[in-house]
């Protein structure tokens, strides 16, 4: 099993900039990247119609608050100021719990009669008539009212609860969805991506932009289904109420449509430069992280704060184009919808007057009610679209890493390779990182419990030869053979379960000692685990922490020295048992007494066991079987110690210019 120190091992990369890594990869089209993103929901259709279900109900809710307007209006509101005397309070109360209707005797005098009866030769209901005739209309009508206001009210709140929570519970779920995924892919992709790549922009793809575009769907099912849904309702309401005012008013709709499409292929294009800027500071922000020590010791705090207020500087520049547009495309709709409420308004008054249509008072008043609720979905849409457009470039951006190639899967008539019997050979290999070579031609007998040592400059391809063996990276051309088995027909599985590796830079996952330990084998006994620490000395220093195996390493093992982490990534080799080990630099960059733990707990481990040694200080190499020289990613030598000692050649000059600079000035 590989151990996942190797993630930290230095290696020369081509650089890659992000601009260049993005235009490799083709972006998707937009349609085709949101119907993309729409996929993601379909697991949770269910929930989410039933709250669009919700919203359309909430939405008929509203607008039949509205059209209560029309026969409060018309039923009790003009009834009464049309009489001389209207009714009283008592009058009122009586209507609406529905006592007797009061009995109104007017006296009159004899000659007041006589002169009204010979002045019409009809009779006119009086006042207290005209009193009961209106109290009995009330009666009638505002029971009614209240009982369909009471339904509304009860409607209303329950109906706007469902859908928010359920729609909040899908989009929440898809963002879970999309964000695993995302890590996924990063633990699926070669190891040549994660060196090409920054991790600023990785984070800011998996992070940033999964989460703006988790929000476009959002938008999409928060704002646009559901201002879409009101506004079909309040269309449909306001056609009922008044046809030629609702053509009216349709009438500005191409206008609207139009300003709405401009404005969000403007605010497409600045999101995705936003974006570009947002991967920028989120990098440069990880380089200051891991670069502090460094920044603090050369005093250069003052440049790195100047180089992230720049980068910082163009996001926010970038940032204000979208936020510019946005409210450009919102203010102009606001503007037309606003001239054409107007106009409405004002013909709707002509109508009345001229007693057209059918039209009545009552009906302009819940007509213009209704407008004005319905002109609120108009707004959210808006807003909505315009909002998923700016969302769109950050569905893209994290589509394009889904899209890249994982790590090559094994061909179909791959096997798995049972206990190493024989040995690996590696002939004629040569590869690159798509420049120079960095190895050409290297070929190599190694017997199974061999001990090679592989030396040379920085720079000569040994820690790219390891990562061959490793099948981080398969060669450009040649060979690695495994009993015969070229590696490229082993399944990758079977291979790297009989394989680990110690870096130079010694990687610790947040947690305990004991379960840094156990991740070379989750299924290790608490004894075993004992036991790799006793053979790779972690437990002279364990036993003396506080809480000692339990004790929480710190992010990537900063509470503990690099010697002591370094026992640490050993331990974990030993636990899961490999039958291949490769240390890659594992002493070099430690002190004396560190390095004589290291050494020790490396030759607990080499018993039986194939193992490549690439090591730097030449003094550890000694008592290896063989030694590969490499210069240049070639074979400059091969043979013991004692043999290239003799040979004279690069061996001896690397050793003489060692033993120089370790001797006392």
């Amino acid at each position: 099993m590989t151990d996942p120190s190797h993630a930290s091992a230095a290696a020369p990369r081509p650089p890659a900039d992000p601009e260049e890594r993005l235009a490799r990869v083709p972006a998707p089209a937009t349609l085709s990247a949101f119907w993309r993103l729409v996929g993601y929901v379909r697991p949770y259709l269910g929930v989410l119609l039933v709250a669009i279900l919700a919203a359309l109900l909430y939405s008929g809710a509203r607008t039949g608050r509205a059209l209560l307007v029309q026969p409060l209006f018309d039923e009790v509101v003009l009834p009464q100021a049309a009489v001389e005397t209207p009714p009283e309070l008592g009058d009122w109360l009586g209507a609406l719990w529905g006592q007797p209707e009061p009995v109104v005797e007017p006296v009159e005098s004899v000659e007041s009669s006589e002169a009204t009866a010979s002045a019409s030769p009809e009779a006119t209901p009086d006042a207290g008539e005209e009193t009961g005739v209106v109290v009995a209309q009330v009666r009638e009508a505002l029971p009614r009212i209240l009982l369909a206001a009471l339904l509304l009210l009860t409607i209303l709140p329950i109906s706007h609860f469902a859908q928010v929570y359920l729609s909040e519970f899908v989009l929440g779920r898809v963002l879970v969805d999309i964000q695993r995924e995302l890590c996924a892919k990063l633990l699926r992709l070669p190891l040549s991506f994660h060196h090409q790549t920054s991790r600023g922009d990785t984070l800011s793809r998996v992070l940033n932009d999964a989460q703006r575009a988790q929000q476009s769907l959002d938008l999409l099912f928060s704002d646009v289904v559901v201002s879409v849904l009101a506004l079909g309702v309040g269309v449909a309401t306001l056609l009922y109420l008044s046809w030629p005012l609702t053509l009216t008013l349709i009438g500005v709709a191409p206008l609207v449509a139009g300003v709405i499409a401009l404005f969000g292929r403007r605010i497409r294009k600045s999101a995705a430069r936003r974006q570009e800027s947002q991967a920028d500071v989120t990098a440069r922000l990880v380089q200051i992280l891991a670069g502090i020590k460094v920044i603090q010791a050369f005093r250069a705090q003052a440049g790195e704060e100047r180089a992230f207020a720049e980068h910082n500087l163009r996001l926010f520049r970038r940032n204000l184009k979208v936020v510019k547009n946005r409210a450009l495309s919102r203010s102009v709709v606001e503007a037309l919808t606003n001239t054409a409420g107007i106009g409405v308004l004002l013909l709707g008054v002509g109508i009345v007057a001229g007693q057209l249509w059918g039209l009545t008072l009552g009906s302009l008043m819940a007509f213009i009610v209704v407008m004005q609720s319905t002109y609120r979905p108009m707004k959210e849409l808006t807003k909505g679209w315009t909002k998923l457009q700016e969302a769109m470039p950050s569905a893209e951006r994290f589509f394009a890493l889904l899209d890249r190639e994982d790590v090559p899967v094994d061909p179909p008539d791959a096997v798995d390779l049972p206990r190493l019997e024989r040995g690996l050979r590696v002939s004629k290999v040569s590869f690159s990182y798509g420049r120079e070579p960095v190895l050409e031609d290297v070929s190599l007998e190694v017997a199974a419990g061999e001990v090679v040592a592989i030396v040379g400059a920085t720079g000569s391809g040994k820690t790219t030869f390891a990562d061959l063996l490793l099948r981080f990276y398969d060669p450009d051309s040649g060979s690695i053979e495994a009993d015969g088995v070229d590696l490229r027909m082993v399944t990758r599985q079977s291979w790297l379960d009989r394989i680990a590796v110690v870096t130079q830079e010694p990687f610790l996952f947040t947690g305990s000692i004991r379960e840094n330990i156990r991740y070379g084998r989750p299924e290790a006994t608490d004894e075993e685990i004992l036991a790799a620490a006793r053979a790779a000395h972690v437990d002279e220093f364990a036993s003396d922490l506080p809480e000692g195996y339990d004790t929480d390493v710190g992010d990537a093992g900063v509470r503990l020295s690099g010697g002591q982490r370094q026992r640490i990534t050993i331990a974990r080799a030993i636990v899961s048992d490999p039958e291949i080990l490769i240390f890659d630099e594992a002493t070099s960059s430690l002190d004396a007494k560190s390095e004589r733990y290291v050494q020790e707990a490396i030759e607990a481990l080499l018993g039986g066991r194939t193992v490549f040694i690439i090591a730097h200080r030449l003094s550890t190499v000694r008592d290896a079987d063989r030694i590969l020289v490499l210069d240049g990613g070639r074979v400059a030598d091969v043979g013991r110690h004692d043999e290239l000692m003799a040979r004279g050649g690069l061996y001896r000059e690397l050793m003489t210019l060692q033993s120089e600079g370790l001797a006392p000035a």
